[in-house]
C-alpha cells in the first residue's frame, strides 16, 4: 500500500438534489465519511459561498482537470430535474451529459443511487440508464456499496487481473497432497446434506483430526523476542481450518435439523476454545503463547453465531449463547468448571505490545485483523460479524451475565448510517418476538429499558477512544415494534 507521502487524495464533485432535509443530510453524512477516508470531497454546502457565481462553480467542477472524479447522488427528484434540465441539476447535468459520452473521460462520472421507481430500476437520468452504478437503495447494502465507492474514488479495485506466470514445476511433477483434515471435512458436509444418521459421527472424526492440526500451529515463542509477529502469523496459518469448520457449520446451519449434529459441532468449538489456556499437559510455555488460539475460537464463535443470524436460525444462536463452555481447568475447589459465552471474548495483550512497539496508534489491531478476515465476499462477511458482537454484546448486558461482552469489532461501526438488519427488521413486533429470547428479554420494552440503563451509564460514549458506541441507533430502539 502506498504510504501517506506518496498517496495523492483524490478530488470528487458531488452533485445531487436538494430533495428534502433528510437526503440532504445523507449526502452531508456520505460526504463527510469520504473525507474522513481521504477523498477531497467537494460539496455545494461547503464551497460554494454567497456571492459566487453557481454556473461558474458547476461547470468549474464538471470541466477542471484537478477534479477527478464526480458522483451523481441519484433519487427521483434528481433523475427527474437532470432530464427536464431543470434547476441546478438540470444545468449540471447539461454540462454532465457531453462529457461523460467522451471516451477519455467515462471513467470520472459514476451514479450513487438512493432510490429505485416502483418498477425496481434506478432511478437515473435517461442519459445514465445501463451504466454500472453504486447501489444506496437500502441500509443493508450501504457498507457494501460505500468500499465499492471508495475503491473507485481512489482507484483501488478489489479485484485485479494478475500477470500471467508459469505453472510451478513442484506442481507438475509431484502429486497435491491432502491436508490431515479436508476428507474428512467432505465427508462430514456429505453426511448432513443427506441427513445420514451417523452425520454427528464424521463431524466428530472431523474433530479429531482438526485439533492436532491446530495444536501444530501453535507459536513457537522464545522468552527474549517479540511475540506478536509470530502470534499472528499462526492465527494466519490457522484460518484455512476456521473456514473449514465454518463451511461445514453453514451446511448444518441451512440443511440439519438433527440436534446431534450441532452439539457435535459446538463440541468441537469447545475444543478449540479449550486451547486458549495452558492445560496441565504443557510444562513449559511463553505468556502470548496461546494468544493465536484466543484469536481464532473468538473469531470462529461470532463467525458461527453470524451465520446463524444470517440464515434467521435464532434457535441455533440461543444455544450457542445458553450453552455452558467447559474450557478451563477447574483451579480449586470453590472455581465453577464451566464458563459463559463471555469467555471467548479474551484480551489479546501481545497485539496491545504490537499497537504500542510500532506505534502504530490504533483503536483495535484485533479488530482491523478480524476485518482482514473477512473480506468483501466471505462468508460470514464482515457486516454479519459486526451485527453478531452487536447482538453478543447486548446478550451480555442481561443481568445474569457475570462478565460483560467487549465488541471490539464494533470500532467499525461508528460510520454507520443504519441500525443492523435484524433490528431494522424488529421494527416488525412479531419479528422482534422471535428475536426476543436470544436476546435474553421477555419483551420490546425489556429490551428497550435495557438499552436506556446502558445508555444513562455513559459506558457507551466511553467506548473506542471515546468514538462510542451509538447502541440505541444500531439497535433501531426509536422504531421497534411499531409495526405489525
Amino acid at each position: 500500500m502506498p504510504n501517506e507521502q506518496s498517496f495523492t487524495a483524490p478530488r470528487a464533485f458531488i452533485s445531487y438534489s436538494w430533495s428534502s432535509p433528510s437526503h440532504e443530510s445523507w449526502v452531508l453524512n456520505l460526504a463527510s465519511r469520504l473525507r474522513e477516508d481521504g477523498v477531497d470531497v467537494i460539496l455545494d454546502k461547503w464551497d460554494l459561498k454567497p456571492g459566487h457565481d453557481a454556473l461558474h462553480f458547476m461547470e468549474s467542477m464538471v470541466t477542471d482537470k484537478s477534479v477527478s472524479k464526480v458522483i451523481m447522488i441519484c433519487d427521483r427528484t434528481y433523475a427527474e430535474k437532470a432530464d427536464a434540465r431543470e434547476g441546478g441539476v438540470g444545468t449540471e447535468s447539461q454540462i454532465i451529459s457531453p462529457e461523460i459520452y467522451r471516451s477519455s473521460t467515462q471513467d470520472k462520472f459514476a451514479a450513487a443511487i438512493t432510490e429505485n421507481y416502483e418498477s425496481g430500476k434506478a432511478c437515473t437520468p435517461t442519459f445514465y440508464v445501463g451504466r454500472i452504478y453504486f447501489d444506496f437503495t437500502t441500509g443493508q447494502l450501504f457498507e457494501e456499496s460505500y468500499e465499492q465507492l471508495l475503491r473507485w474514488l481512489v482507484d483501488k479495485p478489489q479485484f485485479i487481473k494478475p500477470k500471467l506466470g508459469s505453472i510451478p514445476e513442484s506442481l507438475i511433477s509431484t502429486e497435491p497432497a491432502a491436508t490431515a483434515t479436508q476428507s474428512r471435512a467432505k465427508r462430514a458436509e456429505e453426511a448432513i446434506r443427506q441427513a445420514a444418521a451417523n452425520s454427528a459421527a464424521y463431524v466428530q472424526e472431523y474433530g479429531d483430526a482438526l485439533i492436532p492440526e491446530l495444536r501444530s500451529l501453535s507459536p513457537q515463542i522464545k522468552e527474549d523476542e517479540e511475540s506478536d509477529e509470530k502470534v499472528i502469523a499462526s492465527a494466519e496459518s490457522m484460518r484455512p481450518y476456521v473456514r473449514q469448520m465454518l463451511e461445514i457449520c453453514a451446511i448444518a446451519i441451512r440443511f440439519s435439523d438433527d440436534e446431534r449434529v450441532w452439539d457435535s459441532l459446538l463440541i468441537q468449538l469447545e475444543r478449540i476454545g479449550r486451547m486458549m489456556w495452558r492445560s496441565s499437559e504443557i510444562t513449559s510455555w511463553n505468556t502470548h503463547q496461546f494468544d493465536s488460539y484466543k484469536m481464532v475460537a473468538g473469531d470462529l464463535f461470532v463467525s458461527i453465531v453470524a451465520l446463524a443470524l444470517d440464515e434467521g436460525r435464532f434457535d441455533l444462536a440461543n444455544r450457542i449463547l445458553s450453552r455452558s463452555w467447559l474450557l478451563r481447568e477447574s483451579e480449586g475447589a470453590h472455581r465453577q468448571s464451566t464458563s459463559d459465552f463471555t469467555a471467548f471474548n479474551q484480551h489479546i495483550e501481545s497485539l496491545d505490545r504490537r499497537n504500542q512497539r510500532l506505534k502504530l496508534n490504533r483503536i483495535s489491531i484485533h479488530a482491523d485483523l478480524v476485518r482482514e478476515a473477512h473480506p468483501l465476499g466471505s462468508i460470514p462477511s464482515f457486516e454479519s460479524v459486526m451485527q453478531a458482537s452487536f447482538v453478543i454484546f447486548m446478550r451480555s448486558l442481561d443481568d445474569s451475565i457475570k462478565a460483560w461482552w467487549h465488541p471490539f469489532v464494533l470500532v467499525y461501526s461508528s460510520n454507520r448510517f443504519a441500525p443492523f438488519p435484524i433490528f431494522a427488521r424488529s421494527e416488525s413486533l412479531v419479528f422482534f418476538e422471535k428475536l426476543a429470547p436470544l436476546l435474553s428479554v421477555t419483551g420490546l420494552d425489556q429490551f428497550k429499558e435495557r438499552i436506556d440503563a446502558f445508555e444513562k451509564s455513559g459506558r457507551g460514549s466511553q467506548m473506542f477512544s471515546h468514538q462510542g458506541l451509538p447502541v440505541a441507533y444500531l439497535a433501531n430502539s426509536a422504531f421497534l415494534g411499531t409495526r405489525p
